[in-house]
């Protein structure tokens, strides 16, 4: 008996102790205006007085409350001391609605500790405007207008253009000045298409004017001297030079050597002493290179097509002349 009684006794005691708890601990919800038109705003307050040390956890919403009330922000947090180790919590929402309807709010939970206490429920009701269209005309709230022009916004495009521009302009100048290596093209306006050997006598002229050789550039020099004699060949004679051996021109412009037996003598030595310097790393000396160059233009000027006009370039006129004697090969 003594046993039961000790034990009613320690029940009875957590039972007192659990209600003076509770007791300490109270919620309530309430709404600032239970009464609102559309698109306006309440206030919904959870108010919490509890033992300063006991630590309460309130409802979260992300942005719905209920279907219909729409939660705006964040909640706002105030704490009130009550004294005697008491304070009161109060966290408000903002909502709105923008159905009209009458809405029903349910309890919510707020967890303190180990005990669970709820809310009262409550209600809101959203009411619209009343608007009689026979007697006021419906219209925008504002009118519209366009914005002002924003001339920091229209230079930085334009000097976003432009750098795009630039760098296009410079990458095509690389890759074609030094990846396809090849010279940039300037077209003069009023100038005539030249004749087959105009071109290669300006050629020609270009060479000499760069002093390749002079450089230790021989086999550069000439690699470019048998291009331009090659190229004058297919746009005089429609012989295709520049996918053809040394051999297969010479074969290939027989007809030279009969109209042209002088002329096809020197590009046969220019030929010659072409292979050798670029296949078999000949150095010639410095007269061999100045009469590679002459009979060159030689070849041009012997092989040309007569002009219409009696106008000769002064290329052609600096270089008429008898055709030198045979370069010496070491």
């Amino acid at each position: 008996m003594r046993t039961i009684y000790r034990l009613l006794l320690f029940f009875f005691a957590i039972l007192f102790a659990h209600n003076v708890y509770c007791q300490q601990v109270s919620v309530r919800a309430s709404i600032d205006s239970t009464l609102i038109l559309i698109g306006k705003q309440s206030h919904l307050s959870f108010e919490v007085a509890q033992p300063k040390h006991v630590v309460v956890q309130f409802p979260l919403f992300a942005d719905t409350l209920v279907k219909g009330i729409n939660v705006l922000g964040k909640p706002r947090m105030d704490t009130v001391d009550l004294g005697h180790d008491r304070i009161q919590v109060k966290q408000t929402y903002t909502i709105t609605s923008f159905d009209s309807a009458l809405y029903y709010i349910p309890s919510y939970k707020l967890i303190a500790g180990r005990d669970t206490f709820k809310t009262n429920p409550m209600s809101l009701k959203v009411i619209t405007y009343n608007v009689d269209t026979a007697k006021q005309s419906i219209f925008d709230i504002k009118k519209v207008y366009s914005p002002p022009f924003d001339w920091a916004a229209f230079f930085r495009l334009m000097l976003i253009i432009a750098l795009i521009l630039i760098v296009l302009a410079v990458v095509i100048y690389v890759v074609w000045k030094y990846i396809l290596k090849k010279p940039i093209p300037f077209i003069e306006k009023g100038n005539a298409v030249l004749l087959p050997h105009q071109r290669a006598i300006q050629d020609l002229d270009h060479i000499s004017s760069q002093k390749l050789w002079q450089h230790g550039r021989e086999k550069e020099y000439y690699t470019r001297l048998t291009e331009v004699i090659r190229e004058y060949m297919q746009a005089r004679f429609n012989i295709s030079a520049l996918e053809m051996t040394s051999a297969e021109i010479l074969k290939e412009a027989m007809m030279i050597q009969t109209e042209y037996p002088a002329a096809y003598d020197s590009l046969e030595k220019l030929l010659q002493v072409g292979d050798l310097v670029k296949f078999a790393k000949l150095h010639p000396v410095a007269e061999e290179n100045e009469l590679s160059l002459n009979i060159c233009y030689l070849f041009v000027n012997q092989t040309k097509e007569e002009e219409s006009s009696s106008e000769a370039t002064p290329a052609d006129k600096k270089n008429e002349g008898t055709l030198p004697s045979e370069p010496k090969l070491h």
